[in-house]
């Protein structure tokens, strides 16, 4: 018998609703012991009396038969006025006819126990709520979607076939059967790490999708980095002054352009020095340099042609260009005044450099380290297996296909160890 968990699953605190939310073999029947008139059919909402110890609430009431419900269990739904103490009171009723308190994302783990999810359609879930741009919510919604899932099943399928090819043929080598050859297995098992090469590779845009770009702003001081990160943000966050050496540490701050995110880094200006502080100021702003996305490397010099010394992607801003007299004109070069606020073409050249313009345009991105993780261990697996086409007898091939099966497997839940599968779960705020 599954006992039967209780939880506000709307934002705890002052609003227009709250909803609390039972799930389990008992659900029904204790809310037709608190709520009248129950609800005649279920997936339906009712207006009715919800009584509590303290008062009777003037709500309403849906129920879901299991298998359908989110969970896969009973579950019904009570929607009451907006506040701690009435969702509070909502509750306590509820546990004092038999509900117990749910867990952190017990909801949604019931749901994957009955079959009704798997862990990519959860860890879409999350993404989607934790998201804060379109392009984030579109890749969590792709992963609540089972996109991923179904990509990863498809795949799982195929070695599932070449796995039973080989152990046909070696179960039974006597019949007059179409057997496959080393070659054979070598070419399907090429073809699958290209598909899986295909995956890893949306990685890249993946992470620029959920986390955004991160942006070092560097340069000598006084040459306007701090206005240049106020003037990205359009607002005044950090300090400016024509004292050099103004800036001691790095100041990080976010804005949305188009669809995603960028991460600025306003650093300490880059010179020697014999002040302490001011030491481990430019340290800072090197590592946050050697850390970032890409690099902004400030200069207030038209006749600066250096360059920020970084593997990382750069483009040179020649700042304060209403002071200019001719303006300078270098490749992989902006000219720009912070003072005037003309700073968007940075934002856009930073959104073209990353090819930000193809998250729109994609179906299905990796975004999770999980994922990524699991995808280059059954790449790797796969690789060794190919490998061993050459060397070794298909059933020493075969256990490494199956290595790979099984990895792939973590991915969507089908192969998950517990502690795995709890981890996810924890993640998911109570009603959930």
């Amino acid at each position: 018998m599954n006992k039967t968990i209780v939880a506000l699953s709307t934002a705890r605190g002052r609003a227009a609703i709250s909803v609390i939310r039972m799930s389990g073999d008992d659900a029904i029947a204790i809310a037709e012991k608190i709520f009248q008139p129950f609800p005649q059919q279920p997936n339906l909402l009712k207006v009715g009396n919800l009584a509590t110890r303290y008062f009777n609430e003037r709500a309403m009431c849906v129920y879901f038969v299991a298998p359908h419900s989110y969970t896969g269990e009973n579950t019904v739904e009570f929607h009451c006025h907006g506040g701690i103490a009435v969702a509070q009171a909502v509750i306590e009723a509820c546990l004092e006819n038999g509900a117990i308190p749910a867990q952190n994302g017990e909801f949604s783990k019931r749901a994957f126990i009955n079959g009704k999810q798997n862990l990519t359609n959860a860890e879409g879930m999350i993404e989607m709520i934790d998201a804060e741009t379109a392009s984030a919510a579109k890749a969590g919604a792709n992963l609540l979607e089972n996109k991923l899932g179904k990509r990863i099943s498809e795949l799982q399928d195929k070695l599932l076939d070449t796995v039973s090819a080989c152990e046909v043929s070696l179960d039974y080598p006597e019949e007059d059967l179409e057997l496959p050859t080393a070659q054979t297995v070598k070419k399907e098992l090429g073809e699958t790490i290209k598909e899986l090469d295909a995956l890893i590779s949306t990685s890249v845009l993946g992470k620029v999708a959920k986390y955004g770009i991160d942006v070092a702003i560097v340069g000598r001081p006084n040459v306007g980095k701090s206005s240049l990160l106020n003037a990205l943000l359009g607002t005044d966050r950090a300090i400016v002054s024509e004292i050099q050496g103004t800036t001691r540490d790095t100041l990080t701050e976010s804005v949305n352009y188009k669809d995603i995110r960028f991460n600025f880094v306003d650093t300490a200006g880059i010179r020697e020095s014999s002040d302490v502080i001011e030491i481990e100021g430019v340290k800072r702003a090197k590592k946050a340099a050697d850390s970032a996305d890409a690099v902004l490397y400030v200069t207030d010099d038209p006749n600066d042609r250096s360059v920020y010394p970084t593997v990382r992607p750069q483009i040179r801003i020649y700042n304060k260009s209403d002071l200019f007299g001719n303006e300078p004109c270098c490749v992989d070069s902006l000219v720009v005044s912070a003072k005037y606020g003309d700073v968007e073409i940075i934002k856009e050249t930073l959104y073209q450099m990353f090819s930000a313009e193809e998250i729109e345009s994609s179906d299905l991105l990796i975004t999770n380290e999980r994922h990524l993780a699991c995808l280059k261990l059954a790449k790797q697996q796969l690789t060794e297996a190919r490998n061993a086409c050459e060397t070794t007898t298909l059933d020493v091939v075969t256990s490494q296909i199956r290595q790979a099966w099984e990895t792939l497997g973590e991915i969507t839940g089908t192969n998950a160890r517990e502690d795995v599968i709890d981890r996810i779960y924890s993640k998911f705020c109570l009603g959930k």
